[in-house]
This record gives structure tokens, C-alpha cells and sequence, in this order.
């Protein structure tokens, strides 16, 4: 005798698997490319340096400044700036023999505020002291490579630093310092001026770099490298603060 599966059993079986699979899905598909010339996202582009008018005097004589070698008014993501140059000569005793010798001092001061509705507050100063007892005395800034720059784009200015120094008698090389400085972060180069005389072989010329040199990004290191070379065979002038 031949068993039959019960028909309407069946039947609701079929319709329940039927009622529990979910509509049929497409194979995965691409997103559509955005239209020809239509905007695509990108990331916020940085502030760029603005260079700024040379600030006005009474903004400097609040400051306490009255006539420096030279001042760089910027704006950058940081806000508005303004880096002041001066060279300050005095004497002081000699440590060994009691009498007076010259002193100059080269200072760089930085002065942020976030607008003109505020004032300048200092933010760093560096400074550079020669001595010289009863010598010849040349200290100076090569004030034409004295800038505010954005080698790596990112909107916060770097500041550059030369100077020179020279304490003897005679043909000598000047003591060459390239400072670039962004925030609180310092990259340095140093050594002597290259002395070129008619006639004769050239000398000096060293150069000694700073473990900030070796660390510093690479677009920084050739900022310095240029400067050293457009710097390094000029002697102080008195146009850069010198005697």
C-alpha cells in the first residue's frame, strides 16, 4: 500500500521558507563616478603667510623699541607677527685684565597677538653677544636674507636668522650664525666666513652643522643651504647694523 504525504502540510511548508527568504539581491555594483568637473571633497587648505605693511611707530615705541635694524610684519595661521632685529653696544669689564671692552649684542625678538583689537606679546628672543677688549668690533645681521617664509605650506611662517660677528685685527673670517626658527622648534648652521683676497688663495670658509641641521624636514635644510651660500662670502656692511 502507498503512503501520501499529506498535500496542505506541504504546501504550508513551501509558503513559510517562502515568507522567510528576503527579496532577491544584485551582485555588488560599483559606486557612480561623480560627473566631469563636479567638486570632489578635499582637506581644509592651509592659511597662507601674508606679508604684512612695515608696522607703524607707535606700535614699536610701545614695545619699547625705537630704532631696530629691521622689522618683518606677517600673518600666518598662528596669527598676526612681527619680528624685530636690534643691535645693543655697551662695555663691560674684562675678566682678566679689568678694563673695558665692547659689547655688542644682536637680538631677534618675536611679538604675536591674535588681532589688531589686541596687543603684541613677546613670544621668543634670541640673542648673539660678542666681545671685544681693545680689538676691532663688527656685528650684524644680513639683513636682506632676514625673512618670514612657508617652505612646507602648512601656513605657520619660519623666520631666518644670519648674522655675523668679528672680534681682531686685520683680514679674518667673520663668525657666521643661520638661525630658522618656526614656533618653538630652532634648526642651525654655523661656522666662518670664506675671505677672498686679489692675489692670493682663498681661506676660512668652514662650516659646522648642528644635530637640529641633520634633523630638520629637507625643505628647511635647503633653505639653510642657500642662505649659507648667498651669506658666507659677504663681509658686515654697515647698511646690516655694523660699525
Amino acid at each position: 500500500m502507498r503512503l501520501r504525504t499529506p498535500l496542505l502540510p506541504a504546501l504550508a511548508c513551501v509558503a513559510l521558507l517562502a515568507a522567510c527568504k528576503g527579496p532577491p539581491t544584485d551582485p555588488a555594483t560599483p559606486a557612480p563616478l561623480p560627473a566631469a568637473g563636479a567638486a570632489t571633497p578635499s582637506a581644509p587648505a592651509a592659511t597662507p603667510l601674508v606679508h604684512l605693511a612695515e608696522i607703524d611707530a607707535a606700535t614699536l615705541q610701545a614695545l619699547g623699541v625705537s630704532a631696530p635694524l629691521k622689522t618683518v610684519h606677517f600673518r600666518d595661521r598662528d596669527g598676526e607677527g612681527l619680528l624685530v632685529l636690534d643691535r645693543i653696544d655697551s662695555q663691560a669689564p674684562d675678566a682678566d685684565s679689568g678694563e673695558a671692552m665692547d659689547v655688542a649684542l644682536l637680538t631677534a625678538t618675536l611679538y604675536r597677538r591674535a588681532d589688531t583689537a589686541t596687543s603684541f606679546v613677546e613670544r621668543w628672543r634670541s640673542e648673539h653677544r660678542t666681545e671685544c677688549p681693545g680689538l676691532d668690533l663688527e656685528a650684524a645681521y644680513f639683513l636682506d636674507n632676514a625673512e618670514a617664509t612657508d617652505l612646507d605650506g602648512d601656513g605657520v611662517a619660519e623666520l631666518t636668522l644670519p648674522s655675523h660677528a668679528f672680534c681682531g685685527g686685520g683680514v679674518d673670517p667673520h663668525q657666521i650664525v643661520i638661525e630658522l626658527r618656526r614656533g618653538d622648534d630652532r634648526y642651525r648652521v654655523e661656522g666662518e666666513s670664506l675671505v677672498v683676497i686679489d692675489g692670493e688663495a682663498p681661506f676660512g670658509g668652514e662650516r659646522a652643522d648642528s644635530p637640529s641641521y641633520a634633523a630638520a624636514p629637507a625643505a628647511f635644510r635647503q633653505h639653510l643651504d642657500t642662505v649659507w651660500q648667498a651669506v658666507h662670502t659677504l663681509p658686515g656692511r654697515e647698511s646690516d647694523g655694523g660699525p
